[in-house]
């Protein structure tokens, strides 16, 4: 017997659409894998005066982490302020477990930032934006060496 559904936008209720997918996806996840222990973590950089200027927001699950984005204003680009950001992820990235960091970015963005900084490349898919390339990168990151007790 065929079920009847109905597919639809969910304009009104998007939010809480989300929220149940989001739990729906969890608990299979959860069937199928260990915990996903899930976290979201906003790293901002400031100027002296304490204005806003950019940041990163990162994702983590099981033992990795993904780069939702990184921005910064135009007046904080090229002075090592987008390098701290990113060491910055990585080094709360390790510090909660993640083994792996991942991202992607824009032709027109930063892929060569990235790979200067230790990524790898993994996959492009063209002509979206056109004229454009959207890159996907990962980078494994080593665990922090303890000193031996002595």
């Amino acid at each position: 017997m065929k079920r009847e559904v109905r597919i639809a936008v969910d304009r009104r209720n998007s939010a809480k659409a989300s929220r149940a997918l989001w739990a729906g996806l969890i608990r299979f996840n959860r069937t199928k894998a260990c915990p996903l222990r899930y976290s979201r973590l906003v790293i901002s950089a400031r100027d002296r005066k304490g204005k806003f200027a950019g940041g990163v927001i990162l994702q983590s699950y099981w033992k990795e982490t993904y780069v939702e984005l990184l921005w910064l204003s135009e007046k904080m680009r090229g002075d090592g302020v987008g390098s701290e950001l990113i060491r910055e992820a990585e080094r709360q990235a390790r510090r909660r477990g993640s083994i792996l960091i991942h991202l992607n970015t824009y032709s027109f963005q930063a892929p060569r930032f990235y790979e200067k900084l230790g990524y790898r490349r993994f996959g492009t898919i063209s002509g979206s934006p056109k004229g454009a390339s959207r890159h996907f990168y990962v980078k494994r990151l080593s665990t922090p060496r303890r000193s031996p007790r002595g």
